[in-house]
């Protein structure tokens, strides 16, 4: 059906229930007259509203994130990280703060501590601008904010030591897929959210099998990963947890062929997994929800 305002015709909003359903805020339809300044105000304090909130969160957060990077930086069997290697001075909140800085330094001996200044506040930043710019709001926002935090922290992790800590990929997946039964709850549609729940569940069983055949390369923790990394991109759509699986093994075949040429690598060097999964469900996951909302 269409509506007729000041003598032309606005087509209907065909995007509408679909960006409802995944959380983003559906566009307005086409109007032959001019919106009032009012309105118009309010609408641009809702916008700037978002990239404030989301600033807030990277000040806040970030510290944070760095302090469980340290902390979890550590090989199989040993114990987490609670001090300075070199001086033995106490990390974190509690103790001395320069390591949970952009700085990355111990405040007391100057030892490096996590991954070096400003790629973790990097990394977060434009992982959370890119959600924003898709679209996504509200309790979607909040679910994709913990998921991409996480990520994060298993990204760095998995590169400086190749492990995948179990209690943060169970936290990764446990938190977005809560937060987003709340979004599912709130338009009163599951089907995305069953999404979820099936892709991450037969992500993680696809992983399995590959780590059974070839233990070597592909190891448990990729397996608990792979929880939050296909429920993450199977919300956004069969076709992007696909698309994900190509893009994230073509970048590491990539990788992989260019450290061999270059000599940084042998056929039977271990490549860590999780930083491609992370960026390659990123990319994807936005580059879906943004096109429903284009849609909108």
């Amino acid at each position: 059906m269409s509506v007729r305002k000041n003598g032309t015709t606005a087509s209907p909003d065909l995007g509408r229930a679909e960006a409802a359903r995944i959380g983003l805020r559906p566009g307005s339809t086409g109007t032959a007259g001019l919106r009032g300044a009012g309105v118009a105000g309010v609408n641009g304090c809702r916008f700037l509203g978002v990239p404030v909130r989301a600033v807030c969160c990277v000040v806040f957060l970030t510290p944070l994130l760095r302090w469980t990077i340290v902390r979890h930086s550590v090989s199989a069997g040993r114990s987490w990280r609670r001090a300075c290697p070199r001086c033995s001075t106490p990390l974190g909140p509690r103790g001395d703060t320069g390591s949970i800085t952009p700085r990355a330094r111990c405040g007391v001996c100057g030892q490096r501590l996590g991954p070096p200044p400003w790629t973790v506040e990097l990394v977060f930043v434009a992982s959370l601008a890119l959600l924003v710019v898709a679209g996504i709001r509200d309790l979607a926002l909040v679910a994709f904010g913990w998921w991409s935090a996480v990520g994060t922290v298993l990204l760095f992790v998995d590169l400086a030591v190749q492990r995948l800590p179990a209690r943060l990929c169970y936290l990764a997946a446990g938190g977005l897929g809560a937060l987003l039964l709340g979004q599912a709850a709130a338009v009163n549609d599951f089907e995305a959210w069953l999404r979820l729940v099936f892709g991450g569940l037969g992500s993680a069983a696809m992983v399995a099998v590959c780590s059974m055949v070839a233990p070597t390369t592909v190891r448990w923790g990729d397996v608990r990963f792979a929880l939050a990394i296909g429920g993450a991109v199977a919300w956004a759509g069969w076709l992007a947890l696909y698309a994900m699986a190509m893009l994230a093994t073509g970048a590491a075949a990539v990788v992989g062929i260019g450290l061999i040429v270059t000599r940084r690598a042998t056929r039977k060097t271990h490549l860590p997994q999780g930083p491609f999964w992370y960026l390659a469900a990123l990319v994807v996951v936005v580059t879906a929800v943004g096109l429903v909302g284009s849609r909108s």
